[in-house]
């Protein structure tokens, strides 16, 4: 009974990596690439379900790089890289922060319109307490909003300042937003609410 003495031949593209190996090497370097940004979950306070897709994606990439052969590896890392480097030089901090930064500006302005409008239907006074308004989901989803309201000698309410601060700073929220009763809107970067002696959002 002849035997085929020839040894199996290498696949040309599959790694000599087993799947479990594959998978679990794959697991460790997109947990090792994730934990410092969601540890404190600021992943997901940014952007929520969509951030288990954005693991997901990892894990696959990482387990597409160890099941092939070296030469692969090489050629996936030459395609995928300048890729990743554009997507994160057009969606950096900043970026991802103006959505939200203009969402709290439109609140406030928004604020602002509901205060003017109380203030014409009742003898042009301002109302104790900030009046409830329908913001956007970003809107609500980053920032805090306080009303300060400004008295005089009389008690009565001459002025108000609306404050928007973000609600996670240490998620690299910075800018801090306050509109005053006559429409300017102020921001600083400072570790407060804005103030009238910051600069005005033009």
């Amino acid at each position: 009974m002849e035997t085929n003495a020839n040894p199996a031949r290498d696949s040309y593209v599959r790694s000599k990596l087993s799947w479990g190996r594959v998978v679990l090497w794959a697991l460790v370097v997109a947990v090792i690439l994730f934990v410092p940004e969601d540890r404190n979950g600021c992943g997901f306070f940014r952007y929520g379900a969509m951030e288990l897709a954005h693991f997901g994606g990892a894990l696959a990439w990482m387990a597409i790089f160890f099941a092939v052969r070296l030469r692969w590896r090489l050629l996936l890392l030459v395609v995928t890289v300048p890729a990743v480097m554009v997507y994160f030089g057009l969606h950096g901090i900043a970026e991802e922060n103006a959505g939200p930064e203009a969402a709290a500006v439109a609140g406030l302005r928004q604020i602002q319109n509901s205060l003017q409008a109380y203030r014409n239907e009742h003898q042009q006074e301002f109302p104790t307490a900030l009046p409830s308004a329908g913001f956007s989901p970003l809107a609500q989803k980053f920032y805090r909003y306080e009303y300060v309201p400004s008295r005089d000698s009389r008690g009565e309410i001459v002025g108000y300042a609306v404050q928007a601060t973000p609600k996670r700073r240490d998620c690299d929220f910075y800018l801090s937003f306050t509109i005053t009763n006559d429409g300017k809107v102020f921001y600083t970067y400072q570790l407060r609410a804005a103030t009238t002696g910051d600069k005005i959002l033009e």
